[in-house]
């Protein structure tokens, strides 16, 4: 797929990532694949198509965009998650990996993962759980010679632990639409 393949496909869906953004995670993903997105937003269908016949996994913590998801595409595979952080606890959590597993259905555990989506939870503000659980969890649950993408990488909380469990070594390249979005192989 071409990044003019990807603008048509995505430009009246909604979606928050620019088509660059699309496209630098979409040249990643050679279906069938097992694909799973912290997240589910206007680009979750988007995903689950690009991965045809592969295994598109979606987690998501805000129950009104779980519900707004399940309804429109009940055909999607989304579990509905709960983070017990907040975005302010970020600097005493760093250290404390014991404290920033996300419970996810076990079944999940299991799932040899090619290609992980930080694109969740929503992360902007005080109060939030922030996406510390959700870069631990994709360092822990990517297969190695898998890619992990992080969007919203900007921010000084993502920057900083994305140093710290995704490692710099890793990191493959970076790409800014309406925000930052990540790449980072992990070894095998």
């Amino acid at each position: 797929m071409t990044i003019e393949e990807v603008t048509e496909r995505t430009k009246d869906l909604g979606i928050q990532m620019q088509p660059i953004e699309l496209f630098e995670i979409v040249k990643n993903i050679h279906p069938p694949m097992n694909i799973l997105v912290f997240g589910v937003g206007n680009d979750s269908m988007f995903w689950h198509e690009v991965n045809k016949g592969g295994k598109t996994v979606f987690l998501e913590d805000h129950a009104k965009w779980f519900n707004n998801i399940r309804e429109k595409h009940p055909s999607l595979e989304v579990y509905q998650v709960k983070y017990d952080t907040k975005r302010e606890q970020w600097k005493e959590l760093i250290d404390k990996p014991e404290l920033l597993t996300l419970e996810i259905p076990a079944e999940l555990n299991d799932v040899t993962w090619d290609l992980i989506i930080v694109d969740g939870p929503m992360t902007f503000e005080d109060g939030r759980p922030g996406r510390m659980k959700s870069i631990y969890m994709a360092s822990k649950l990517i297969k190695n010679g898998g890619d992990v993408f992080v969007h919203d990488a900007h921010g000084e909380i993502q920057n900083a632990y994305c140093k710290k469990y995704l490692l710099d070594k890793n990191f493959i390249s970076e790409v800014s639409g309406f925000s930052t979005l990540r790449h980072y192989k992990i070894p095998k």
